[in-house]
């Protein structure tokens, strides 16, 4: 299960952290669109939870393994979106995704712009090595993923 989940990082480190280019008519079916961004979410909030554990004090602030995971987070939070087009959209199955991310897709897509740019602002100040600098940015980043869950996720 770790090595199914490792296999798409290991891809995006190859690439040199570049996004793919994925449009619309990229998945064959419904269930391949869920599952790609299910994949997707699944490594940002893994390697955000390691942060998590970081900030929080639980897991030892070392800054080079924080600053790789706010990259990885960097680099992914760009991937999800496309699994929310083409022809996965409107397909809720077997998710968590809640309808309305098409009824309100602006709202959605505005959100998950959110989450690209408050991890890139996370991943500089992660460069400084300084947890009181990186703190408010880990804060506001999980602040970005709140506001989608609150309205476009089933809990």
């Amino acid at each position: 299960m770790i090595l199914k989940k490792l296999l798409p990082l290991a891809a995006i480190i190859s690439i040199g952290f570049t996004a793919p280019s994925v449009s619309a008519d990229t998945f064959v079916n419904a269930a391949d669109t869920v599952e790609y961004r299910q994949h997707a979410f699944s490594m940002i909030r893994d390697n955000f939870g390691i942060m998590a554990g970081m900030v929080r004090g639980e897991i030892k602030y070392d800054a080079a393994t924080f600053q790789q995971h706010a990259n990885a987070v960097k680099h992914l939070a760009h991937i999800p979106l496309a699994g929310f087009t083409g022809v996965g959209k409107n397909v809720t199955t077997d998710s968590d995704a809640l309808p309305a991310i098409w009824t309100k897709w602006s709202d959605f897509e505005s959100k998950m712009n959110d989450l690209i740019n408050a991890s890139a602002e996370l991943a500089v100040a992660a460069e400084s090595g300084a947890i009181r600098t990186i703190a408010p940015k880990f804060l506001a980043t999980a602040g970005t993923c709140k506001q989608c869950h609150d309205n476009y996720r089933a809990d």
